[in-house]
Formats: structure tokens, C-alpha cells, sequence
């Protein structure tokens, strides 16, 4: 069944003293990036705003002016086309689209579904439907605006989320309120799983299953991978390694299909100083080939190389092999030919704050 999607960006931003619908991380901004999220699961995406101009999403203004979130939810269930609306707030960078499914599937018997933490629940990410507008708009003519209004007279659901055991910028519920939330939301990058693993033991071919299988979860990914020796990715004689023998030292390819950013080093950067550069742009970065440093890791393991493990349990997050017996782990070990269990070994951390 189709479903719709509605942003809520007509705020005030009061508390944080401008418009924060143009906060940007990296030079994306967060509405954008929300909304490329929400593609994945909604065909119709509705902002309840004006002025965005982004590819996908339709912009209705509010029919009651004022009226804060709830008058937002109005104008959003008014213009939906379908009966299910998600309904997510414009500054909540670090939207999980596998909880959103959650969500969804659990709205067939609701009018309302909620996320909640024991007696806390998160109005502004959660399923309404599109029945409730004549409650909606008995409470605005009222002059009545609080969202949890809409509770006392509707069959609502609550889905439990685990308390995040992680920073709070790092919650699927983070919302940016001040400008030391967005300074603070800037200063981490997403988690990071390095795929590590003896020479030749499959590491590409193991991740080139582990990305769908996390991409059709919901995840979106950033993956970097580690040379130990000199690479070259600029083609002598192109325009670009031209000018870059003439000196420039960052030279920029750009498309309307991708960006290359060629940059001279003087020395390799760590992952530490590399993840900040994905920041707002994905929810999770793979890595193969970093055998050291501090990301958690997932060891591919061969039965054809009968090695002694490469990591001490304790910097692993989960091994993936064919020899499962072969060495006792405390970690979880799971098959190397099917990635599924490890997306969502993975996803259920990403819930629980568990990976830093």
C-alpha cells in the first residue's frame, strides 16, 4: 500500500534564532537530505512549508497559520494522497528509515503510532492518518495546538525504543532546538564497521553483499576504501590531470551524476580526520582493508586459509566466515555467504546507539 510523507518546516525557529531549514552538513541541507531518505519507502513527499525547491517533494502552505505542529500535520494530511502519512520534523538529521518501517507496519490498527521511551514519546516522527483531520481542525478552529490533544480520542499505538546508550547526537530522535546542538550534531560523523581481513579472504565480495542488503533496510551508506599502496584514479592526458600537473591542488570533477575530488597529500589521513566529510549525508560508513584503529570491526574468516584470527574479540563486532568453528568467539559469527544476518545484526545496533 502506498503511503505519504510530510515534512513539517514551518517553524518560527525561535529557540535557535534563524531559519534552520538551511542548515547544511557538508554542504547539504538537512531538509534535503530527510527528504532523499523518505524516497526510498514514499512515493508522495510533502513539505509543509514553502521556498525549498527540492526534486520529489511537493510544498503546501499551512490553511491555518500559527498553529505550530499540529496546524503543520493539518496541511500535510490535506494535500496526502494516501490514508498512512509519516510525519517527521525538518531538523531531525538522523532519520532511521528501518524504524520508519516499523512504524508503517504497525499502523494498520491505529490512528496514530508513536515511538516511545518508557513515558516520553516523539510526536513529530511518528504515523497519523489522514481520517483524523475533522479532529485536527474541531481542536484549530478551538484555538487548541498541542499535538498530544490528538491522543485522548484516538486509538494510538506506541512502538518502544530502546533508551540510546550513545551520545544524543547520535539518536534517531536527535532535533536541532539551538545552535549548540548543531554545533555539537557537526562535530560527529556516522558510525563507522571496518571489514577487515587477511589477503585474498574476500572482503570486496563479502561487502558487495552486505551494501543492498543494508541499502534495502534503509541504510544509507558511505564506504572508504583503504590503500596501502599509491593509487591513481586521474588519467594522464584528461583535462583533469592537466591541470593538475599544472599545479592545482584540489582539482574537482563535477557532473550532474557524481563529484571526484582529487586533493594532493602530504601525508594519509586517518579515519578520524576522513568520516567527518559524511556527516549528515549517510547513517552508517563500511571500510575495508583499516586492520587498526578504533572502529569496530567485522573479520572475514576462509576455511581454505586455517589462520589464527587477525582481531582479539574485543575490537570486533561480529566475524563472517565459513569455518565458524574453527576458533571460539565471544563475538557473533555468521555465515559468509549470506549477508542478511549481518544487516540485521547491524541494524539492531544502529538502533541501540551501539556503534560509535
Amino acid at each position: 500500500m502506498d503511503n505519504s510523507a510530510i515534512i513539517l518546516a514551518g517553524g518560527k525557529s525561535r529557540r535557535f534564532g534563524s531559519d534552520k531549514t538551511a542548515l547544511e552538513i557538508n554542504g547539504v541541507r538537512i531538509i534535503e537530505a530527510i527528504s532523499e531518505k523518505l524516497k526510498l519507502f514514499f512515493p508522495e513527499i510533502i513539505i509543509a512549508g514553502s521556498g525549498f525547491n527540492i526534486p520529489g517533494a511537493r510544498e503546501v502552505p499551512d490553511i491555518y497559520r500559527g498553529a505550530g505542529p499540529l496546524g503543520g500535520i493539518h496541511a500535510g494530511l490535506s494535500a496526502a494522497s494516501n490514508e498512512v502519512c509519516f510525519v517527521v520534523a525538518c531538523d531531525m538529521p538522523n532519520l532511521y528509515m528501518p524504524f520508519v518501517k516499523s512504524l508503517l507496519d504497525a499502523s494498520a490498527d491505529c490512528d496514530i503510532v508513536l515511538p516511545a521511551t518508557g513515558e516520553y514519546v516523539q510526536p513529530l516522527c511518528a504515523v497519523y492518518k489522514k481520517k483524523l483531520l475533522p479532529l485536527i481542525e474541531r481542536l484549530l478552529a478551538q484555538n487548541i495546538r498541542p499535538v498530544s490533544k490528538l491522543y485522548e480520542t484516538s486509538k494510538v499505538c506506541h512502538i518502544e525504543v530502546p533508551q540510546n546508550k550513545g551520545n544524543p547526537e547520535n539518536n534517531m530522535f536527535f532535533n536541532i532546538n539551538y545552535r549548540g546542538d548543531f554545533e555539537m550534531y557537526k562535530k560527529n560523523a556516522p558510525p563507522v564497521l571496518s571489514i577487515v581481513g587477511f589477503s585474498d579472504s574476500g572482503k570486496t565480495t563479502y561487502l558487495e553483499k552486505l551494501i543492498p542488503a543494508l541499502k534495502k533496510k534503509g541504510i544509507k551508506l558511505g564506504v572508504i576504501k583503504h590503500d596501502a599502496h599509491y593509487f591513481e584514479i586521474d588519467v594522464p592526458g584528461k583535462d583533469s590531470w592537466r591541470l593538475t600537473q599544472a599545479g592545482a591542488d584540489i582539482m574537482v570533477i563535477s557532473s550532474p551524476a557524481k563529484i571526484a575530488v582529487l586533493e594532493k597529500w602530504e601525508r594519509e589521513e586517518n579515519l578520524s580526520q576522513i568520516t567527518p566529510r559524511f556527516q549528515g549525508k549517510v547513517d552508517l560508513i563500511l571500510t575495508e582493508g583499516y586492520k587498526r584503529g578504533g572502529a569496530l570491526k567485522i573479520e572475514i574468516r576462509r576455511a581454505e586459509k586455517r589462520r589464527e584470527p587477525l582481531c582479539e574479540d574485543s575490537e570486533l563486532f561480529a566475524v563472517a566466515g565459513d569455518c565458524v568453528s574453527e576458533h571460539e568467539s565471544s563475538v557473533p559469527m555468521l555465515p559468509l555467504d549470506d549477508a542478511e544476518p549481518m544487516a540485521e545484526l547491524i541494524i539492531e545496533a544502529l538502533k541501540k546507539g551501539d556503534l560509535k
